[in-house]
């Protein structure tokens, strides 16, 4: 593959130089790493792996008939079993595989095809043959990681993609989700496709697939969305019963086979979807890869494809599997030399392929990601599948099959309950890891300005507002335990809230919540949310080294971060019922932090120095300050800024417009009959509220000395009762029956 490397690519390579070619490295893996929540699997090298047109046609000829002759196994294996009758086979291993799942003996398949998908690791040999080292055919992967490879080095070296005309990926794509729509409406069903994700911890596999399911169009969706009935399998939508149009015509399954049915196939911590076999037993639903694909990856069977090849499809077979026994050397190409020297090197590589099915049969994605196999550390590089140069520019983007005609738009993909869950849970992790940041650094400015101070009330002013961070976050006991005029346990307590990601409600917790959910919304979300997630998480990591630096800038960025996220998701989301969740998640935090935030600073009358102090500490917190100032002319009052707080509903961080923000989302919610759980607790709150006044609320109970409680304190209790009783029905109403709402979080989220 070395000697393939076209004149124009060489000419941009020795044009950039080693420096640039190294930057271009780390600034893809910095991107890699925050587009996918984790790390790259290697060093990113921007030198990519080229196969020419004539290569690519005899690689992707065998790798469409080795997905012919597995799915013509599969067909055998999971029907007559004519196999196990020759001396071919090697029956007495393939019998005795776990992953052979007899009671999917006879499920049909919808078209000409069982098997969807599956991912070949490929290699050429030194003698120039093409070898097939692994299969994937249970749960392929692969495109993904793809996709994100071209996308990280087209943009941090777009001169090297600018010099070389190659096979694009995204049209592909489009002609794989044209095919597999056609497929699920064979017998007059709707289309609809859903991806079954499993419970899968590796980063890159978990964005891999989410990215697989983006590119179909398809949502994801965990086994507590989906129920079967009557044969079928529907989807869970937030509030509202299934009804014939949330009906799922195919399960693209990206989780392990013996997990999706824990009544036919057996427990599984999946849980998986009950009556599923039943349901594709009865030709209401194609699971994609169909159940028991696993078999195909026997090792056994490997040895045994050449002559299963010439029996089942009377071929001589294209690609031999690689031996196990000897290793194998395999081809080099151009790499950049991970000693850090200047001179590129030669490595040997081998590349991850997919193929899909499509209108017509197998296509190979023109692409992949190449890994490096030899002793040094490994890098992965990007596929490059070269156009001939006698093919025009639609060789390299052949039109999609099939077009689609509508007059007007369709309706928008259902919303599932978990997905619904999370967006509900993203929005209330954003405001939470916003007020926290803006608590703390308020906390911190007012301890340096009335720091030097040796008066009580600045020590009072203090003392309320670090016991307010405790009181918002609900870190208790926090600063109600400790000597306030002790500067190092004070520190220890800051420290530990701002890093501790064991500790429910420290910043460090909810961002990891907030992250959590992000990447369960990946198909839903901007792609420009990664980059912003990821100086987050490196922001909120190096609080933990900043012992003898300044902590307001870090809390600034992530201030700003949340701010960012918060435009991407207004500008990026669909205003459909996802939008709603998301806001009314949102609105229901920010209430709860404002009333949380007026109890513990306003709940006690203090002195005069020190409530003015207070006071203007939360204009701070609460961005009210400059409308403060163009309302009232004076100086920050209690009675005047919570006026302020209460009433005007221009005030976005005001509790009237969360209340009618948050009554705006609900009534957008849908019903299939009013929820008295849902609307009484907003309508208790809304009188409640309605009835206070500024004065009143300050006014203290009992004898008006300095500490003394005020009505402000119990009607926020009340107040603050009655949201948490709005969210939990929320929950009860548009998540569950789903086993598990947002299990990372704390409290009610």
């Amino acid at each position: 593959m070395s000697s393939s490397t076209p004149r124009s690519l060489e000419v941009e390579l020795d044009a950039l130089g080693p420096t640039a070619l190294r930057k271009a490295s780390s600034d893809a893996a910095a991107m890699f790493a925050a587009d996918v929540s984790g790390a790259a699997p290697g060093m990113i090298d921007p030198l990519p792996t080229v196969v020419t047109a004539s290569d690519w046609e005899h690689l992707a000829g065998g790798l469409v008939q080795r997905a012919r002759l597995m799915d013509a196994l599969y067909a055998d294996l999971y029907g007559p079993r004519t196999v196990f009758g020759s001396d071919v086979a090697p029956t007495a291993q393939l019998l005795d595989d776990p992953a052979y799942l007899r009671t999917a003996v006879g499920i049909p398949a919808r078209g000409s095809h069982s098997l969807f998908a599956l991912t070949c690791t490929v290699g050429r040999a030194a003698d120039g043959e093409w070898k097939v080292i692994r299969d994937e055919i249970d749960v392929p992967h692969g495109a993904g990681a793809a996709l994100e490879m071209r996308r990280v080095l087209s943009r941090c070296a777009p001169g090297l993609y600018r010099s070389t005309e190659l096979r694009r990926l995204h049209p592909f794509f489009d002609r794989i989700r044209a095919a597999l729509d056609h497929r699920g409406r064979t017998d007059g069903g709707a289309g609809r496709a859903v991806v079954l994700m499993g419970e899968e911890e590796d980063p890159l596999r978990a964005f891999d697939h989410h990215w697989f399911a983006n590119l179909l169009g398809a949502p994801v969706v965990s086994a507590t969305d989906l129920r079967t009935g009557a044969g079928s399998l529907t989807l869970r939508v937030p509030g509202v019963q299934a009804d014939p149009a949330e009906a799922v015509d195919t399960l693209i399954r990206l989780a392990p086979s013996g997990q999706v049915d824990p009544l036919d196939l057996g427990p599984t911590a999946l849980r998986g979807v009950t009556g599923l076999v039943e349901a594709a037993r009865n030709g209401d639903v194609e699971v994609l890869n169909p159940l028991g694909a696993g078999l195909l990856e026997n090792p056994a069977l490997r040895s045994a494809l050449p002559d299963l090849c010439r029996q089942m499809l009377h071929e001589d077979l294209v690609l031999r599997s690689a031996s196990e026994e000897n290793g194998t050397a395999w081809s080099p190409v151009l790499s950049l030399d991970p000693s850090g020297a200047v001179e590129p090197v030669e490595r040997p590589v081998t590349l991850q392929l997919m193929v899909l099915a499509g209108h017509d049969g197998y296509e190979v994605l023109p692409g992949g990601v190449a890994t490096t196999v030899d002793d040094a550390p490994p890098a992965v590089k990007d596929v490059w599948v070269l156009v001939p140069e006698s093919d025009s520019a639609g060789a390299a983007a052949p039109a999609s099959p099939t077009t689609v005609s509508r007059s007007v738009l369709p309706a928008y993909p259902a919303m599932t309950r978990s997905i619904g869950s999370d967006l509900f849970g993203f929005g209330r992790y954003l405001e939470r890891v916003d007020l926290t940041a803006r608590l703390l650094r308020t906390v911190l400015d007012t301890t340096n300005d009335l720091g030097s101070e040796r008066g009580s009330s600045a020590r009072t002013a203090l003392s309320v507002l670090l016991r307010a961070v405790t009181d918002v976050t609900t870190t208790f006991p926090g600063f109600h335990r400790i000597d306030l005029q002790d500067a190092e346990e004070v520190h220890t307590e800051i420290a530990s809230l701002l890093t501790a990601v064991d500790r429910p409600g420290s910043l460090a917790q909810s961002f990891s919540a907030l992250a959590h959910t992000t990447r369960t919304l990946r198909d839903l979300v901007s792609d420009d949310i990664w980059p912003v997630i990821a100086r987050m998480r490196a922001r909120i990591r190096s609080l933990s080294r900043m012992e003898s630096q300044p902590l307001e800038p870090a809390l600034t960025d992530i201030i700003d971060g949340c701010l960012t996220l918060s435009g991407a998701v207004t500008d990026s989301m669909p205003r459909n019922i996802g939008w709603d969740l998301t806001e009314t998640g949102r609105r229901i935090e920010r209430t709860l932090g404002l009333l949380a935030l007026l109890r513990a600073s306003l709940g006690h009358r203090r002195p005069g120095a020190s409530e003015a102090r207070i006071t203007q500490a939360v204009a701070v917190i609460t961005e009210s300050g400059a409308s403060y100032r163009r309302y009232y002319h004076a100086a920050v009052q209690p009675e005047l800024l919570l006026e302020l707080l209460l009433a005007d509903a221009t005030l976005p961080r005001s509790l009237a417009f969360q209340l009618e923000r948050l009554g705006a989302g609900l009534d957008r919610l849908p019903e299939p009959t009013p929820s008295p759980e849902l609307r009484a607790p907003l309508s208790a709150l809304r009188t409640r509220v309605g009835g206070w006044t500024p004065r009143d609320l300050l006014r203290p109970v009992g004898d008006p000395a300095d500490d003394a409680p005020t009505v402000l304190l119990d009607e926020t209790s009340s107040a603050i009762s009655s949201l948490r009783e709005l969210a939990g029905a929320l929950e009860d109403v548009y998540f569950r029956p789903a086993e598990s709402t947002a299990p990372w979080g704390f409290d009610d989220v």
